[in-house]
């Protein structure tokens, strides 16, 4: 029987934690694979902490609530990480809803192909362009475009393990440090079916220069491993800076 610990990190997520709990609780499994839900409460100073222990107490035992100082999310998906009971571990962002179907799917996947570290998917309705319905995903593909969504995401326990978790010196492209990381050791499939809703947040305008300026530093992280060249990463910096550009402009318009 196959495990996987649903893990839900939730910073002043009042207003969208019950649906995201909802989604995950609307997953349908068959009876060889079972799930836990693991929300940490990440400091939250609104009534997030509430909403968790009125979920948890209608949860049919299968939630669990972890209550921490607000550390950020790279610390809240780690202490998850040390709670989850699965041998597999799935992420959703408080503010994010999986479809039904994405679940099961994911592990029947994970399960038929042992060598296989992690499954994800597309998201918001949309596919990926000009690729098949599943397509294995490397270092060097994933290098150009961080096309893993956190919240799509289904890895085995052992592989995060593996690769260290998250780095909480981080605030930005933690995510994208650690599914490269996962890459550079292992095996990524991409489930090329929209199975999430993503929302991003009112304030995401604000984080563009952050964000990117995280995913600079990963690449320069990248370059300390000795996992990319000078040249590589030189390249992969400009071309980061033009994304950044084309996003600041279709925010704007």
């Amino acid at each position: 029987m196959s495990s996987v610990s649903v893990l839900i990190p939730a910073y002043n997520a009042e207003g969208t934690l019950r649906k995201s709990v909802e989604s995950v609780l609307g997953q349908k499994m068959d009876g060889s694979q079972q799930f836990e839900i693991i929300i940490v409460d990440d400091g939250s100073t609104d009534s997030t902490a509430c909403v968790a222990e009125s979920l948890a107490d209608r949860g049919r035992g299968l939630i669990r609530i972890i209550h921490q100082k607000n550390s950020g999310p790279a610390a809240a998906r780690n202490a998850g990480i040390r709670a989850a009971r699965g041998d597999y571990v799935a992420f959703l962002d408080a503010d994010d809803q999986w479809l039904p179907g994405k679940l099961g799917t994911q592990l029947e996947i994970l399960e038929a192909d042992p060598n296989l570290d992690l499954v994800c998917t597309a998201m918001n309705g949309k596919r990926f362009l000009l690729r098949p319905e599943r397509f294995a995903l490397n270092f060097m593909d994933l290098l150009p475009n961080n096309i893993v969504y956190t919240s799509s995401v289904v890895v085995r326990k052992s592989t995060l393990t593996a690769a260290g978790c998250f780095n909480e010196a981080r605030m930005y492209s933690e995510d994208f440090e650690l599914w490269l990381r996962i890459a550079h050791r292992g095996k990524i499939m991409v489930l090329n079916k929209p199975l999430i809703r993503y929302m991003k947040g009112r304030g995401i305008s604000a984080k563009f220069w952050p964000m990117e300026k995280g995913e600079l530093e990963t690449y320069a992280i990248m370059l300390r491993e000795g996992w990319i060249s000078a040249r590589r990463q030189t390249t992969l910096r400009w071309w980061s800076l033009f994304k950044y550009l084309i996003r600041r402009i279709r925010w704007s318009i």
